[in-house]
Formats: structure tokens, sequence, C-alpha cells
């Protein structure tokens, strides 16, 4: 453990971040259930990445909860056992939403500044190094379609285990009468197929972890598994994947050491291709 992050386990820090990925929610025996919220620093010379977790984001009231692409202002310091460098430990309550960038080109303005790179160069670097990048935004050369399989229902243990945390969760977290249900497992896992910029990349599969890909199944749980994946498919590939758009993939990899080299997507980045270039000079 280096100076810096003896420093910042011990003293937190004022960020400002665009956020970019509200990952689904899962199961947490400590919180109950949790997200991985991911974004892009602003307070420092040049926009970095960084990772907010745990943020047991069902349980905040109204007042507490924020979107994608709100800029937020909070306390955080480095996540304890996660050597990822991009990983912090928000303080609960520190935060207050400062702004929100609606336009896609005042997006694209923040987010042409991160460094470039692929998902077979993320992987690489992370197989050779632990403390290598473990978020990046990759703009695939092509896309392949979606693979879809069965979601396992969450197990007896791990239902009950979040259901005793909501039964003794404080008032401070959940407001009175606000307390949700346990969280249901979605129906379907997606896998977007498709194949990044780097020249010798042959293909890659990422496990879409999108809160959004969630909400979708939610909203459409009395449809067929056939109308589902067809509901699924139009938004995905048909929308966000569709040939006016500049489509990019905010990907993250894994905690575990020994999964590190493996990267999920996160979220998904469409802009128009009118509003990219329209923001300037551009990194791809």
């Amino acid at each position: 453990m280096d100076l810096y992050d003896r420093a910042m386990r011990i003293e937190a820090e004022r960020a400002r971040v665009l956020i970019t990925v509200k990952a689904t929610p899962q199961p947490s025996e400590k919180y109950g259930d949790t997200v991985c919220v991911a974004g892009v620093r602003l307070d420092g010379p040049t926009p970095t990445w960084i990772r907010l977790y745990p943020i047991a984001f069902r349980y905040l009231g109204d007042d507490a909860q924020f979107a994608k692409y709100d800029i937020i202002e909070l306390d955080v310091r480095r996540r304890d056992g996660d050597s990822r460098r991009e990983s912090f430990t928000p303080a609960l309550g520190s935060w207050q939403k400062v702004g929100h960038l609606p336009p896609w080109r005042d997006r694209h303005e923040v987010l042409r500044d991160l460094e470039p790179t692929t998902t077979c160069r993320l992987m690489r670097a992370a197989e050779r190094d632990h403390r290598a990048p473990s978020l990046g935004l990759v703009f695939p050369k092509e896309f392949r379609g979606l693979e879809f399989s069965p979601h396992q229902p969450w197990s007896d243990e791990q239902v009950r285990k979040m259901a005793a945390r909501i039964e003794k969760e404080s008032s401070a977290l959940i407001p009175a009468g606000a307390v949700p249900p346990v969280l249901v497992a979605p129906r379907l896992k997606v896998r977007y197929r498709y194949v990044c910029e780097e020249p010798t990349c042959s293909s890659h599969v990422g496990r879409i972890l999108d809160w959004e890909l969630t909400s979708l199944q939610n909203r459409s749980r009395r449809e067929s598994d056939t109308r589902l994946k067809q509901i699924i498919t139009e938004k995905f590939v048909g929308m966000m994947c569709d040939s006016s758009r500049r489509t990019g993939l905010f990907l993250g990899n894994f905690e575990l050491a020994s999964r590190r080299s493996k990267f999920s997507v996160l979220g998904v980045y469409y802009p128009r291709r009118a509003d990219v270039f329209r923001a300037g000079p551009t990194l791809f």
C-alpha cells in the first residue's frame, strides 16, 4: 500500500462526479441490496473514472436519489480491500445534486477527454496488473446482436438475508412508509456480442448489468419470454445501436482478483453522430 492509499483511507475528500453508470442492484447481506455507481470525476485537472460502492439505492428517499448524467458532489474514501484505483466508498448522505447534462453534445464534451481504449486493451492490462484500469468507455467496431439465458431466482438464503436487512434497517436510510419489497431477480441474463476496435480482435461477449435492462424487464414482466426478448432487442440493439448513433459501452471488471480481466457492460453510451461531431474534435 503506497502513501497515497494510506492517506486516502484515513481522510475523506470531496469529489465532483458526472454519473454515467448505475448497475443493476445485487443482493447484499450487509446492505439488503446495493448498486455499483460509476462516473467521471470533474474536480481534477483532467476527467478520470471513479467507482462508488456500496450505495443502497432502493432505500434512499427522493431527495437523495440521482440519475445518469446528473452531477453530484460527495465525500469519498478509497475503498478498503479493493485494489482497483477507481474504487471509492461514498459517505452516506454526503452527496448533493449540483447539475445535470441533458444534451448528448454536453456529455460528449466531458467524455471525449477520457483516455481512449478497447476491450482487448483493458483485458490485457488487467491480466498483467491488478491495478490496471478497471473502467473504460469502448466504441465497438461491430455489434453482432444479443445472447439470452435464464436468470436464476435468488436462493432462499439470499432472500432471507435481504429480508432480514430490510426489517432492521434504520429510519435514517428508509423513510417512514417507504420500505421497498425484497429485490426480485430479473428473468433473463443478456449479453452483447461485439467486436472492439483493436485490429486483432476476434469478438467479445459482455453481460449487460445496466439497471435500465432490469427496469425494462420489470416493466415487461407480464410478457412472454419471446416477447420480452423482442422488447429488449428493440431497445438495446434497434434503438441504442442504430446507425445514426455512435454507440459506446461503459465497461467495468470484477473486484475478485481471479476475475479481474473479465469486463461486463455497465451501461450504454449512444449519442447521435451529429451531436458527437458538433462537439468538436473527438477521440475516434
